[in-house]
């Protein structure tokens, strides 16, 4: 392993180097910046962006079950529980949840 070169070794000494006062630049203080455009106003900008995340615990053979059924209709879990949710929704008199598009390219 060989050892890290010196400050010499690189050409520099800190002897010549002087901090004069206000010589930086004046950074404004996070309240004062002007606000940046948020990602979901951005066109374009992806879904994990835009949606809020949400978690569902479930027992290991039952996310097993979910994983095979996926499968065999040739989906993915979330558009299984987005499916069911919009059963639930209907049931209730609601409109379906806001679909999006995918940034992946289609199984198959």
């Amino acid at each position: 392993m060989s050892k890290r070169p010196s400050l010499g070794s690189i050409g520099l000494d800190l002897d010549d180097i002087e901090a004069k006062p206000a010589s930086g630049q004046k950074v404004a203080a996070f309240h004062e910046q002007e606000p940046t455009q948020p990602p979901q106003d951005q066109p374009g900008a992806y879904v994990k962006d835009k949606a809020v995340n949400m978690t569902v615990y479930l027992l290991p053979h039952d996310h097993k079950r979910l994983k095979q059924l996926a499968v065999e209709h040739d989906t993915t879990i979330q558009a299984l529980v987005m499916d069911g949710l919009d059963v639930i929704l209907k049931d209730n008199g609601q409109e379906p949840l806001t679909r999006w598009k995918t940034r992946r390219k289609p199984r198959g």
